[in-house]
């Protein structure tokens, strides 16, 4: 899975979980562990990586330079895009233990939300600073990352109108400005109308400014499942949306129709038998 294929999950999120979220008793526990597992090989491979490359270029011919960053531009753009889906979650984590008076979901979350800044911070620092990045290069970069903020500021506001998103954003007035478009737009009826358009323009949006290369697929794939593995089906039964991904969700988090079912039985009466057959496992699906 690439990293853009993210902002189409955040921008769902901010526009249907809201409401969802002070309906919800409780966030998965598991997709909540799955989350921090897979973030964390993320923020250590990319750690890793901008490590590396910032030792090599220090060293590099002239004539290698460009190789050299070309081959470290999807770290670089898988950092920047996964901002906008990190930022959103925790958002709605944080909102979600304030609403329901809980400690479940904010300590993890902020956990990822804190070694993604460090990263974003450090890539940043490397096109900054860092040896023979092409103007050209240096140029994509940027825009990119003002897209991806853009973006971010955007998704919050959708956020901001059932909690408050202070300091998740990169412009708080900006966030604020957004908020207010959405309120007028719900009021007049065209919020729900806009929401393919919204979902489009996300997908077009970092298809036509990031290269197709992944640099994690299989971790994007992970933490988007894990992310999913928090809601229930009527979150994307709503939208009608997103069905590969809801298909993503359930192969890969099989195992909590498991414990489900364990639950179940154990609340059979001792003497009764209930016939229950899991098939194996598909194989998991690929982006």
């Amino acid at each position: 899975m690439h990293s853009r294929d993210q902002v189409q999950l955040a921008a769902l999120l901010a526009t249907h979980a809201p409401v969802q979220i002070r309906a919800m008793k409780q966030i998965s526990s598991k997709g909540l562990e799955q989350y921090w597992i897979n973030s964390k090989a993320r923020l250590d491979r990319w750690g890793r990586l901008l490590k590396e490359h910032s030792e090599v270029i220090k060293e590099a011919g002239a004539h290698r330079l460009n190789g050299h960053w070309d081959a470290i531009r999807p770290v670089l753009e898988e950092i920047l895009i996964s901002d906008v889906l990190t930022r959103v979650w925790t958002s709605l984590c944080i909102a979600f233990d304030r609403i329901h008076q809980s400690e479940s979901a904010e300590a993890t979350v902020r956990s990822v939300f804190i070694g993604h800044l460090e990263a974003r911070n450090r890539a940043l620092n490397l096109m900054v600073y860092g040896r023979g990045l092409d103007a050209d290069l240096a140029v994509k970069l940027n825009r990119l990352r003002r897209r991806t903020e853009r973006w971010t500021d955007m998704l919050l506001g959708y956020v901001a109108i059932a909690t408050d998103v202070k300091n998740m954003g990169f412009d708080n007035d900006r966030v604020q400005e957004f908020t207010r478009d959405i309120r007028e737009q719900a009021r007049d009826g065209s919020h729900s109308a806009g929401w393919p358009l919204l979902l489009s323009s996300a997908l077009d949006a970092f298809r036509t400014s990031t290269i197709d290369v992944p640099a994690h697929p299989h971790l994007n794939q992970q933490i988007t499942s894990a992310i999913m593995a928090c809601f229930g089906p009527e979150l994307f039964d709503s939208t009608g949306v997103i069905r590969p991904l809801w298909e993503l969700r359930i192969s890969n988090y099989a195992d909590d129709t498991q414990t489900m079912v364990e639950e179940l039985l154990s609340l059979e009466s001792p003497g009764e038998e209930v016939p229950i057959h899991l098939g194996p496992q598909g194989p998991t699906p690929r982006f």
